[in-house]
């Protein structure tokens, strides 16, 4: 017996020499690794330094997941759930670090997207509840660009493989939603040969900032819809093409109040000199062609609140009224209303709360179609009005590489119609930074 107990207090005694020394290491490797997981900016990482080196020599490497997924629990044409998703990889070349072209950046991007629309297969509306559903559901070619500053930034260029879309009829506020009439451009521009990430075209862009709170901008766009179709993810030849898109933009951006809250403010417009269905033409008859597609915007996002100069929290407000020509635009009028609480609670720096309103309404030349065939064969064809979406969302970012913003939306009105009932939409966008 003694000799059992001496044996059992050498074992203890080995025990807590072991739990100091465990205790004088730190903690083990594996709670390490996983705090790091809450550092890191990207999934991957550094890559043992890899990255850094890459970006200290011009070289900055990118890529993203975005998963969407969205059901109807009531309203739309039928219930139903649908999820799609988008990965894209890119990299951005920084020449004054690579070459000594200083201001020079070659940027490229290819996108993979994948899935099913609830709007399409289940709501029936014009909006789709997942912005990132569309352009061919494909692998493509989405940017090839060249960009130039020059004097300081008071001169940009870009010219390339482009999209409209990536400086006209947009902001940084937008995509802080799932909905596609927030997160995107302005919807009345979908009517004009404007193109949208990730469908490029051949064009270019001219930016000029004569003084520190104003810019203006303008390009040529290539306006080409078959570049659009699941074929043609790498198609970068001109045949199809309709025509060309001309945008112009005026912007604003004061500092408002002895806060210095930011703001920004831009009116622009373009024009497509494509030809285009009349959408006055009878219904059911071959439509008779219009030449030249035409419209304005008018956008403003402001500041109203941030609790201090460098502080990472603040409050939003954005508003937006849009108008196309009724002859060939689906969507005459487009206006929304929103804002986005960056920052929710203490220690809750990067997520975000977003609350928005869209409304879009039909063309009148196809309204009064509609009711001349009504005229003629009473009841025969529905005739539409307006559509109207509201989006209220939390965008949690659990660690800087990881979001996830469940989302609410209700659709009014889908397609327009009061004959389909208003759509309940649960969402759930989830984006993952490699």
């Amino acid at each position: 017996m003694p000799g059992r107990r001496a044996a059992v207090a050498a074992c203890l005694l080995s025990l807590l020499a072991v739990q100091q020394a465990e205790a004088q290491r730190g903690p083990p490797d594996e709670p390490e690794a996983w705090r790091d997981d809450f550092r890191r900016k990207t999934l991957t990482g550094n890559w043992g330094g890899v990255r850094d080196d890459l970006i200290a020599k011009g070289v900055t490497l990118r890529g993203h997941y975005i998963a969407e997924f969205a059901a109807n629990p009531s309203g739309g044409l039928a219930q139903g759930a649908a999820y799609s998703h988008q990965v894209d990889v890119g990299a951005d070349l920084d020449l004054g670090k690579l070459v000594g072209l200083a201001g020079g950046g070659l940027h490229v991007t290819f996108t993979e997207r994948t899935g099913y629309s609830l709007s399409q297969s289940f709501i029936g509306n014009i909006i789709s509840v997942q912005e990132i559903f569309g352009s061919g559901q494909n692998v493509r070619l989405a940017e090839l660009a060249y960009t130039q500053s020059m004097l300081g930034g008071l001169l940009e260029s870009r010219i390339g493989w482009i999209h409209a879309s990536d400086d006209f009829a947009s902001s940084p506020l937008y995509c802080y939603f799932q909905n596609n009439g927030l997160c995107g451009q302005i919807a009345t521009v979908i009517n004009s040969g404007f193109t949208i990430f990730p469908t490029g075209s051949w064009g270019g862009r001219l930016k000029v900032r004569p003084v520190e709170d104003f810019y203006f901008q303008s390009g040529v766009y290539e306006v080409n819809p078959t570049l659009s179709l699941p074929e043609n993810g790498f198609k970068l030849g001109t045949s199809g093409a309709t025509g060309v898109v001309v945008p112009a933009e005026l912007g604003w951006q004061p500092r408002v109040g002895p806060a210095q809250l930011p703001g920004r403010y831009r009116l622009g417009g373009y024009y497509d000199t494509s030809a285009a269905p009349y959408l006055g033409s009878p219904v059911g008859a071959p439509p008779s062609m219009a030449v030249g597609r035409w419209g304005f915007w008018l956008q403003g996002d402001q500041m109203l609140h941030r609790p201090s100069p460098d502080s990472k929290r603040s409050l939003w407000a954005f508003a937006v009224v849009g108008y196309a020509g009724p002859a060939t635009a689906l969507l005459q009028t487009y206006w929304q209303v929103g804002v986005v609480k960056k920052g929710t609670f203490e220690g809750r720096d990067h997520d975000s709360i977003g609350i928005a309103v869209n409304s879009s309404w039909i063309s009148s030349a196809q309204i009064a179609a509609q009711n001349q065939a009504n005229a003629v064969a009473p009841g025969s064809t529905p005739v539409q009005s307006s559509e109207t979406t509201i989006e209220v969302n939390y965008r949690a970012q659990p660690m800087p590489w990881l979001s996830l913003m469940p989302n609410v939306q209700y659709v009014i009105q889908p397609n327009g119609l009061s004959s389909i009932g208003n759509a309940l939409v649960l969402g759930l966008q989830a984006k993952v930074t490699f």
